[in-house]
């Protein structure tokens, strides 16, 4: 078997969104030397009718799609496929962490993914911003979603500060993770942390008044996610949301797809998502850690 990881695809929904998508996907295969040419390819064909367009936050009353599949056939939103990751790895009683706090949409729902009601499986979530105002807006979100159980609440974290912090608040154990020519140093591959989620949402905090000159910036991202995979327990996930529609967020996005793209194989499986018939679409990058890892024969 030649000891090398299919580690990055994309997702193609060409035809108008509206009517049909045509899901093509594809897979880039990685070696340690940095290499790389296409895998496989696939497509399949999925017929629908115009609907109206699916609200930017969707309530928790509504339904949510199991499977990456569902999003694809019914909203497409780079979001709900995040969120899918989320809810097939997460469970009660597990720490996750949402680096980029913003309005807190997010945070609600990681929290209702892991914050479980006995006392063997409280579970905690931790939520970074850089602005006081993003802050309130996720305290405020939380507060009022377990208005009748606020000892949820109190196990929702919140800091104000860069999410380059992240290391501070988690236990970051493993060492190297970048592919190497040599096999991976078993402490690093039998070393992990306690943490099922963490996700990222780059860009400007969204909605009316807010300052859109606060951005995620490269640096501080890429040692985020640089501590953040060093924390994921077997079976967790990383989700960075990349969007190229403002300025530095392309060369942000694509900063992580090359950082994520150097991770051991041995460890870690790196992917990417994109909706191509959607013009600035956001990417979803997401790291799994590995279940069993270790040398391939």
């Amino acid at each position: 078997m030649v000891d090398k990881e299919v580690v990055l695809h994309s997702m193609a929904l060409a035809l108008h969104p509206a009517r049909a998508c045509l899901v093509v996907a594809s897979a880039t295969v990685y070696d340690s030397r940095r290499r790389s040419k296409p895998c496989f390819s696939y497509g399949q064909t999925v017929t629908r009718a115009r609907r109206r367009a699916t609200p930017r936050w969707v309530s928790s009353a509504a339904p949510v799609a199991e499977s990456m599949e569902e999003v694809i056939q019914n909203s497409g939103r780079t979001t709900d496929m995040a969120h899918v990751l989320w809810r097939s790895v997460c469970r009660k009683g597990d720490v996750a962490i949402d680096a980029t706090a913003g309005n807190g949409w997010d945070t609600e729902v990681l929290a209702d993914l892991v914050l479980g009601d006995d006392e063997t499986r409280k579970g905690k979530v931790i939520a970074f911003d850089v602005q006081e105002s993003a802050i309130d807006s996720t305290r405020a979100r939380i507060e009022q979603h377990f208005s009748g159980d606020p000892s949820k609440a109190e196990r929702v974290q919140l800091v104000l500060g860069s999410h380059a912090t992240l290391g501070d608040y988690v236990e970051v154990v493993m060492g190297d993770t970048e592919g190497s020519d040599d096999t991976a140093d078993d402490a690093d591959i039998n070393s992990y942390g306690n943490v099922s989620v963490v996700c990222f949402n780059l860009g400007y905090l969204p909605g009316p008044g807010s300052d859109r000159s606060v951005v995620t910036e490269t640096e501080s991202t890429i040692q985020a996610v640089s501590s953040a995979v060093k924390s994921l327990r077997p079976g967790g996930v990383v989700t960075v949301i990349g969007y190229i529609g403002h300025a530095g967020g392309l060369e942000e996005t694509t900063a992580v797809e090359k950082f994520v793209a150097s991770l051991d194989p041995k460890i870690f499986t790196a992917t990417s998502h994109l909706v191509m018939n959607r013009e600035n679409c956001p990417r979803l990058i997401a790291v799994h850690r590995k279940v069993t890892s270790g040398k391939k024969n």
